[in-house]
């Protein structure tokens, strides 16, 4: 060995790593780290810098994420472009070199999961939807995310007599934040990995798993077929959209919704007369970070189809054009134009109009296309555009802007990144005056006449804004009020504990009812800990759910902003299906409440604290 050639010696070491890998082996050797090290200043260090740049994920995170999820993200996800200069070696040594995890302890979902099976389970009854149930994202046609009292089942009195009754933990998870529908007693949820679970909603216990091409992050929807079958409505982070049997799990039919190659769904489907509709946004923006990637092409759309056998009816793109050849970089590489206009969230329907609205993220190539960072009607029958409101134009933004080794022909444009990630919710104020509002990442909550092509009513700054900033992932409204959380995660990193809070506004003019600062987070120590509170917020009667990155789920009093239940999910959970599991950071999906039980996911690996815990609370046993 002393004498060894060099170059035959990184052959060895070169070939060990390989083989270690596949062999999941867990001890590697200081030769093999440094040339993880290596890869990781040649293709990682511009983005995973400390401080890191906006969208990228920083060190700590990265090292509580399993090697083989960072290694999966560099062969064939989010980040396959950034590592396109890296070998499949290197690739896995980046990955090994960055997680504090060895390679082999976290197994394959199959091999870790052990779902426990429900014994002799009783049919779904044939008015599931006439029990209380959740299905959806926004729980009505106006988005209101407002659960009412016959179906929370649940009091401002009951929240104490809550205990934690069971949990679902995700194999090799480090971010839970779907939202799951609840119907006829049984539970139906994606996750991070790629599936679809029915549990008991009362036991956990597992009725079927169903294998998705994707992650499934929108709510699920539930629909009655017209033999009366219940049919579940799914999509995944592959594009892929799923009529399912909610009795047996079987897919009656499925689509390729969108054929761009970056192309997902995080927004859940909408529904109106037999028709359903489903948003797609897409990953290209991180894509446009890459040097040689000719960005862009993306252009969001929606699809609708019809619910019994999957036909789609028509297809709108948010930009109409297809993107064209712009300019090239100073490397050479073409770029395109326009582009972007994703659709984050679940589409709202006004039957009375016959309109869907839909709220825009920005644009992926400069200029901004002016349906970006928008609130877009569109005709429910046709899918035509009728009008489009922009609050915030020259907003074009890829991961290029803030990449330090970015060509500046690609920085050119470049904009704020505060688009929209929230469904609007559609009110009506006591005088018959329609509004509709839209909450942004700017930290404006805009409200805008619908039946006025989106005229401007009021306009209220709640916060900073930003990146990850502003309002986030939705607001729950009553007749009266709306109430916001605050995220600005990201803006607040040197001062974490500044993030966060919650508003109740008056719908007609904007007005502050209450305005709750954000507790003061009890885990500063911890990578990833802060105040903010991007998660969407649930309202029942007497109570607003709104979950924080410092791990806590708290519900606060309507009428005052008072908290009134606060649960922190930072712990160590025994799971119905044997994996081991933990909470974290709670972001995404809002709380899900039913016939006095309270669900919710608990874990944010990429600016927050990771966990892969999904829980169940319930009234204490008399």
């Amino acid at each position: 060995m002393r004498n060894e050639n060099p170059g035959f010696r990184t052959l060895r070491t070169l070939v060990a790593l390989g083989c270690a890998a596949l062999l999941a082996g867990a001890v590697q050797a200081d030769d093999d780290k440094a040339i993880g090290k290596h890869a990781f200043e040649k293709a990682c260090v511009a983005c995973h810098s400390d401080p890191p740049v906006p969208r990228a994920m920083p060190r700590e995170q990265l090292a509580k994420m399993p090697p083989e999820a960072i290694f999966a993200a560099l062969l064939g996800g989010k980040m396959t472009l950034q590592a396109a200069a890296l070998s499949e070696i290197e690739k896995r040594a980046v990955s090994i070199y960055l997680s504090e995890i060895p390679w082999g302890t976290v197994k394959d979902a199959k091999t870790v999961e052990q779902l426990t099976m429900c014994k002799n389970p009783a049919p779904l009854p044939a008015d599931a939807l006439a029990q209380p149930h959740w299905s959806g994202w926004g729980l009505d046609a106006d988005n209101t995310h407002f659960q009412p009292a016959a179906r929370a089942g649940l009091t401002p009195a009951d929240l104490a007599n809550l205990e934690f009754k069971w949990a679902l933990g995700f194999p090799a998870g480090t971010s839970v934040s779907t939202q799951t529908a609840v119907v006829g007693g049984r539970i139906y949820i994606g996750g991070p990995g790629n599936g679809i679970y029915a549990l008991d909603a009362k036991s956990g216990c597992a009725h079927w798993k169903t294998e998705t091409a994707g992650e499934v992050r929108g709510a699920i929807q539930a629909f009655k077929r017209a033999d009366g079958s219940l049919m579940l409505i799914a999509a995944d982070r592959k594009a892929m959209v799923y009529g399912l049997d909610a009795e047996t799990g079987k897919i009656l039919w499925q689509d390729k919704g969108e054929d761009h190659p970056w192309a997902m769904n995080t927004g859940s489907a909408a529904f109106h007369d037999g028709t359903v509709y489903v948003p797609f946004a897409s990953f290209e923006e991180l894509a446009g970070g890459s040097p040689t990637y000719e960005c862009c092409t993306f252009r969001g759309s929606v699809n609708a189809y019809e619910l019994e056998t999957g036909k789609r009816l028509w297809k709108t793109y948010l930009i109409p054009e297809p993107a064209k050849k712009t300019v090239k970089a100073g490397n050479g590489t073409q770029l395109w134009g326009p582009s972007g206009v994703a659709v984050w969230s679940q589409p709202t329907i006004d039957a009375k109009a016959g309109a869907i609205y839909l709220t825009t993220g920005d644009s992926y190539s400069a200029p901004a296309a002016d349906t970006s960072d928008s609130i877009v009607a569109l005709d429910l029958k046709t899918g035509a555009i009728r009008w489009h409101k922009q609050m915030t134009a020259d907003d074009a933004f890829t991961a290029a802007c803030v990449a330090h080794n970015a060509d500046p022909i690609a920085r050119k444009g470049c904009g704020p990144d505060i688009d929209f990630g929230s469904s609007a919710i559609l009110r009506t104020l006591p005088n018959g005056k329609r509004v509709l509002l839209a909450g942004q990442k700017s930290g404006v909550m805009h409200a805008i006449d619908p039946d006025a092509q989106g005229a401007v009513l009021w306009q209220k700054r709640l916060s900073p804004g930003g990146v990850l900033g502003g309002i986030e992932w939705g607001y729950a409204a009553d007749d009266s009020h709306v109430y916001v959380p605050i995220s600005d995660v990201w803006e607040s990193r040197s001062e974490p504990g500044a993030a966060g809070g919650i508003y109740a506004l008056n719908i007609a003019d904007g007005s502050t009812l209450w305005q709750t600062p954000a507790a003061k987070p009890d885990c500063l120590s911890i990578p990833g800990c802060n105040a903010g509170q991007p998660q969407a917020a649930v309202l029942i009667p007497g109570a607003i759910f709104s979950g924080s990155m410092d791990g806590h789920m708290r519900a606060y009093d309507p009428a005052t902003g008072k908290v009134i239940w606060d649960v922190d999910t930072k712990r160590e959970y025994p799971t119905v299906n044997g994996v081991k599991a933990k909470g974290g950071s709670i972001k995404g999906a809002g709380a899900v409440v039913v016939d006095g039980w309270v669900y919710f996911g608990s874990g944010y690996g990429l600016w927050g604290m990771p966990g892969n815990v999904y829980v169940a609370y319930g009234p204490k046993a008399k």
